[in-house]
């Protein structure tokens, strides 16, 4: 995803693109520069947006780095990051999808087959 998507989330959330910041501790007219692909914005900014909206803090801060990035070699680094955040989110949705019992019999019938102890908790 672009920095232009990360901040349209983010004034989104807060309601104008002078609110978010604000709440960044940014100018305005900086985030306008980032929106527009001009620039980036520091690593700490690029956590607490993150946060803010709720994505992956490191693909935040390899967006924002990818803007100014000349480096073939550096953006194929940051580009990783895009690819390897997606792969843990599949993997930690497939997990929890086969991980999840419909009753205590399945749980153990699961833990049976598997190499790890599952509990049931009422």
């Amino acid at each position: 995803m672009e920095m232009k998507n990360y901040i349209e989330l983010g004034e989104k959330k807060a309601g104008s693109q002078i609110k978010l910041a604000e709440y960044l501790g940014q100018y305005d007219s900086g985030l306008r520069a980032v929106k527009a692909g001009k620039k980036g914005l520091p690593d700490a900014v690029c956590i607490k947006l993150a946060d803010y909206i709720g994505v992956d803090r490191l693909e935040v801060i390899a967006a924002s780095n990818l803007v100014t990035e000349k480096d073939e070699e550096r953006r194929k680094i940051f580009e990783s990051c895009f690819t390897r955040a997606a792969s843990i989110a599949a993997a930690a949705l497939i997990f929890a999808g086969s991980s999840m019992t419909s009753s205590p019999a399945h749980a153990s019938q699961l833990a049976s087959e598997l190499p790890c102890n599952l509990y049931y908790v009422k």
